[in-house]
């Protein structure tokens, strides 16, 4: 999955969580003061992404989270790992 595709995913899927709608975020915004997530929304949207991709995001890999484009990162390497595993 492209960059921008799992950025869509994740803007969607965050929507969904909060019920608020984000016409700009970039890479660089911040999740806790950029979109206002507090650690509820957090925790919900975790659970959104890890059900939808099949994944599991580990909580010491969520402290090193602060933005948009560290998420991004994050389940880049997941999803890698999965598609590596399932081919194995």
């Amino acid at each position: 999955m492209e960059r921008t595709q799992l950025s869509a995913v994740v803007l969607e899927l965050l929507e969904k969580e909060t019920g608020e709608t984000y016409p700009a975020v970039e890479e660089s915004t911040t999740l806790r003061e950029g979109l206002n997530l507090d650690s509820l929304d957090m925790a919900g949207l975790v659970l959104h992404i890890e059900s939808h991709f099949g994944i599991q995001i580990e909580s010491e890999l969520l402290d090193g989270i602060q933005s948009v484009g560290d998420l991004l990162n994050v389940l880049e390497t997941k999803i890698a790992a999965k598609s590596v595993r399932k081919a194995a």
